[in-house]
This record gives structure tokens, sequence and C-alpha cells, in this order.
């Protein structure tokens, strides 16, 4: 009975996400990618992103440099991001080529564009959007898991109750009885 248990709880943690969720990136067909951002790594960029666009410097070179000091992957997506502007691409189709993670920023970079405004507001505004809606993402995870762990759980101890508290009860009352 304990290795059933121990067999049905371990299912039930493999089916439970583990995983931060990444931001999709969009790549060439013949081109992996090593790990695409995640939402928390591309929150953590554009706060970086908007806190150097509120330094007075050109929008495109805020991104090289975030995208400089940020090692991980969401500053090799900003660079690619960069790398379109500079190749004049318009704010749509270069926040396309690092993929549908990075909408919030590439609409607030197009609305601020756009109006002629400063970015560094709607960027941090973005990246306040980005990070609730991954705490949502893992608020129903964790609702998820507890789900899948009753069920294992609830397998394993109901027959020992029934075995030790339900059967004496009724065993002593049929001997009551009769």
């Amino acid at each position: 009975m304990t290795s059933l248990c121990v067999v049905l709880v371990l299912f039930a943690l493999l089916l439970m996400p583990t995983r931060r969720a990444a931001v999709p990136s969009r790549s060439s067909p013949g081109r992996t990618d090593a790990r695409a951002a995640t939402l928390d790594d591309a929150a953590g960029s554009l706060t970086m992103l908007a806190a150097v666009l509120r330094g007075g410097a050109g929008a495109v070179e805020c991104l090289e440099a975030v995208a400089a000091v940020d090692a991980g992957a969401a500053g090799r997506e900003l660079a690619v991001v960069a790398a379109a502007h500079r190749w004049g691409e318009p704010p749509e189709r270069a926040w396309g080529r690092v993929g549908p993670g990075w909408a919030p920023a590439a609409v607030a970079w197009h609305a601020a564009l756009a109006a002629g405004a400063a970015p560094a507001g709607l960027v941090d505004a973005a990246a306040d959007r980005m990070r609730v809606a991954e705490a949502r993402r893992l608020e129903g995870a964790v609702h998820r898991a507890g789900v899948l762990l009753v069920l294992p759980l609830g397998a394993c101890f109901l027959p020992g109750f029934v075995a030790t508290t339900v059967v004496p009860v009724v065993l002593l009352l049929v001997g009551a009885v009769g």
C-alpha cells in the first residue's frame, strides 16, 4: 500500500509545472535557441530599459545598452530588437522578431513612438503587466498542483482511515446489536 502511495504522489509531482513560463521566441528554422527569456527576466530587462530611457539616451541606444549589460536570454532578444531598429525596420516587425511574449513591450514601444512621447513610463508599465501575468500563471499552477495532490493522497489514506476507524466502529455496533 505504501508503494502505491509513493507511486501516486510521484505521478502527481510529475504533472505539476516546475518551470517558469518562457517568453516564446521566433527563430529561423535552422537555428535553435539555447533558452528563451522567462517573463521575469523580460520584465527585469524592461525595467532596466525604462531606467536607461529616463537617462535621456536615444531609444535604440538604450536597447543596445540593456542588451550589453544583460547577459541572459532577455538581453539577447533585446539585442535582436535593437539590431532590427538599426536596420530600419518598423517597431512592429522589430518586436515581432522576439515573439509574442514581448507583446506588452511592443505595444508600449509602438504607442510611445507613434505619439512622439518618451517610452520610459509605458515600458515600465509593460514590465509591471508582465510580472502580474506571470504571478497569475504561477498562482493557477499552485492551485492545479493542490488538486492533483489531493487525489493520490485521498486514494492512499482513505483505505487506511476506513480500516482503522470505520470498520471497528461498525463491528462494535454490529456486536452490540446482536
